[in-house]
């Protein structure tokens, strides 16, 4: 077998310019395009050399970027030939008068290459975009069985047309910089320091990183699902197709691809046994599409085979006379290609193994059967639109990101663009409300949005984009789809049910749980908050089945019982909800945490030191000693709790006595105020008694409250509770 070697590639300075014909090469055909979403695409051109010299032609701007990604490929080499030596001759940087002005870039081939050569490299372009459309089931439908439709907007903003060119739509965005490589550049080194004192060794053990499993075909499907795991294919419902390839598809509304070919072998006309599943599975495709009515059914053949022509003639009618036997009712007519259009370029054998083959093609294309008289039935359905055929043949998982290999091979003239259908199967999903007050749309504090639900089941990867949503046949709104991965769910918001109200109310409580530990009279405490959040829900009267809140969890708190919460996250959880048109109903959420803090018990509250001690589960002696701690506290609490009225009372006595010394030295000299003196000096009498029975009273509080702190002291000296 052959093999293809990578040309060693020089680089040498010169000057040379040119005007820009169609695209780079017209010795080299665009063959594969690669498109990212960061703006970065790669181009794979091959063509046949019969010299030494391939002149390439770009845009000043695209020369440094080609110089630094570009590879040189030859073909066909035999076990003992070694490729050309290559060197690019160049213009200098900043020859040209603008980055939109043509450059020539020359390869010379050493000694001169006369054999296949492929040229690949990557330069900015236009980024593809995704867009969506969602088509919900019809209300009261008991499957809640949605249409997922993909589409990628691809635009062609070179110098050339694209003719069947082979495009893969990239989700990846690959690292890609500026760079001036024509210009010399003298750089900074960086100092030798600090390289032999030790430093990056490991501090703690470095783990092996965690993957949920292997996918041997890289084809999204892990291979503890995979019923075909080294055969790259695609999700499907049936667990023995899952991960397995689709042979047959209908790929547009005139075409019928056989992404697997017949297997013929070498100079034969036989269908092969192995090859009878694939026929049985395209009559099945033929006999479902009764809009296609005749089909051109292509033979081809390999460039080794004899009497090619003939050959492919003979296959063709193999192919044909199998399908009839099978009930295809359908014309079939067909046509020998011969050698004339390879499916794959190259003289391997694997190469002309799969050009030996059988394609299909539609002659004539039926009308839909028209709606009966009265009112038309909605035309955009998930059943109407389950027929649009997908134009990805194959997705791949490469370096973290999908691919969407297109099916047919793309023709767009330069400076245009095409919108492609990259995804349309059901999916999981249904029309649903979704209460989440959002800044962006103000309305939404206190009505939910109406969104759609779907979720991911296929091994697609679906980048962001903008969703419109329909709904009984029409469009009912838009909305914005984030990355949804393999297995993950997305409710999509697309417009506002003003008719629906909800409002939130919450309330946070903390209740004493026990003593944690206990040690030189610092107590360590466990509460538990309770954080209790009602929405009160006001439905329509023509309201989805389901309501979804979202409802933002508290930091540290943990959800009690939280009622059909079907997506909890980190910071929040969705909680389901019935619904029924019109009957008000509330949905309440309970949250709990548990918090430790620790005080001194000499100032702690003795009722809520009793709620602890409750709580706590502790030795008889250790409880014994506690109580009497508790006890003590409660003395202390009591006894100042009684001074302060105490010295209220004597501070007013104290007053009362000297408003009567007052009053007294007023009447002092008056004779005839003898008996009002007399009546007043027994007042501040009685004053002075109550006020040095009230200071006697307030000298023993203070006694008790220095003794009972005393005692406390003395008992939690030795009081010690573990941490428990």
């Amino acid at each position: 077998m052959k093999h293809a070697f990578l040309a060693a590639l020089s680089l040498a300075l010169s000057a040379c310019a040119g005007p820009l014909a169609k695209g780079p090469s017209v010795d080299l055909r665009l063959r594969h395009v690669v498109l990212y979403q960061n703006g970065l695409g790669y181009f794979e051109r091959t063509g046949v050399m019969s010299g030494e010299r391939l002149t390439l032609r770009f845009r000043e701007r695209e020369v440094d970027d080609v110089l630094k990604s570009m590879v040189v490929v030859e073909q066909n080499l035999g076990p003992n030939e070694t490729p050309s030596t290559v060197s690019a001759l160049l213009p200098r940087s900043g020859q040209a008068s603008g980055p939109e002005e043509p450059t020539e870039l020359e390869l010379v081939f050493s000694p001169a290459a006369r054999r296949p050569v492929s040229i690949a490299y990557a330069v900015p372009t236009a980024a593809w975009k995704a867009t969506y459309r969602v088509i919900l089931p019809a209300k009261g439908q008991k499957e809640k069985r949605a249409l997922l439709q993909a589409w990628a907007l691809i635009s062609n903003i070179g110098d050339e047309d694209w003719s069947e060119v082979d495009v893969t739509l990239a989700t990846g965005a690959p690292l890609s910089y500026v760079s001036n490589l024509r210009a010399p550049a003298m750089l900074d080194r960086p100092e030798l320091k600090g390289v032999y004192d030790g430093e990056g060794g490991a501090l703690a053990p470095v783990l092996s990183e965690r993957s949920p499993g292997p996918d041997t075909d890289r084809d999204g499907v892990l291979d503890h699902e995979d019923a075909c795991p080294r055969e790259p294919g695609s999700a499907s419902p049936q667990p023995d197709r899952h991960g397995c390839p689709h042979t047959v598809r209908v790929a547009s509304s005139s075409e019928i691809q056989i992404l697997t070919a017949v297997p013929f072998d070498k100079g034969s006309d036989v269908i092969p046994p192995r090859a009878r599943p694939l026929i049985e599975e395209l009559s099945r495709t033929l006999k479902s599409v009764p809009h296609l009515r005749a089909f051109e059914v292509e033979g081809h053949a390999s460039s080794d085979e004899s009497g090619a022509a003939d050959l492919a003639a003979r296959r063709a009618a193999a192919v044909r006379a199998a399908l009839l036997q099978l009930g295809v009712t359908a014309e079939l007519v067909t046509r020998s290609h011969g050698t004339q259009m390879p499916l794959v370029a190259g003289d391997t054998e694997e190469a002309r193994q799969r050009n030996r083959r059988v394609a299909l093609r539609a002659l004539d294309v039926g009308q839909a059967q028209a709606p009966s008289r009265g009112r038309e039935a909605p035309a955009v359905t998930p059943e109407a639109m389950e027929k649009v055929p997908e134009g990805a043949a194959s997705v791949d998982a490469v370096a973290g990101a999908f691919r969407y290999a297109i099916a047919n091979p793309v023709t767009l003239p330069k400076k245009s663009s095409a919108l492609i259908t990259l995804i349309n199967r059901p999916v999981a999903g249904a029309d649903v409300l979704l209460f989440r007050p959002d800044p962006a749309a103000p309305a939404s504090a206190t009505h939910p949005f109406r969104a759609a639900q779907i979720e991911n089941r296929s091994a697609l990867g679906l980048q962001p984009g903008s969703v419109s949503i329909f709904s009984g046949g029409t469009f009912v709104g838009e909305g914005v789809l984030t990355r949804l991965l393999p297995g993950e769910s997305a409710t999509i918001p697309y417009a506002i049910d003003s008719s629906t109200e909800v409002r939130a109310t919450s309330m946070t409580t903390d209740v004493p749980v026990r003593f944690v530990s206990l040690s030189r009279g610092a107590l360590r405490v466990e509460d538990r908050y309770r954080r209790v959040t009602v929405y009160d829900v006001r439905p329509g009267r023509d309201v989805p089945e389901t309501l979804l809140i979202r409802h933002a969890r508290a930091t540290g708190f943990e959800p009690q019982g939280l009622p059909g919460c079907t997506d909890a996250m980190p910071d929040a959880c969705l909680v389901e909800k019935k619904l029924a048109p019109g009957a008000p109903q509330k949905v309440v959420v309970e949250e709990t945490r548990l918090s430790q803090r620790e005080i001194p018990l000499v100032q702690a509250d003795s009722e809520r030191l009793s709620l602890y001690l409750k709580g706590s589960s502790l030795p008889a002696e250790l409880r014994a000693r506690l109580d009497r701690a508790l006890a003590l506290r409660r003395a202390l609490d009591a006894a100042n709790d009684e001074l302060d009225p105490l010295r209220r009372r004597r501070a007013e006595l104290i007053d009362r006595a000297a408003e009567l010394r007052e009053s007294l030295r007023t009447i002092e000299r008056t004779p005839q105020a003898g008996k009002l003196r007399q009546t007043m000096l027994d007042r501040l009498a009685e004053v002075a008694r109550q006020s040095e029975e009230i200071g006697a009273k307030i000298t023993q509080r203070i006694e008790d409250v220095a003794m009972a702190r005393a005692e406390l002291d003395d008992t939690l000296r030795d009081l010690v509770i573990e941490g428990r």
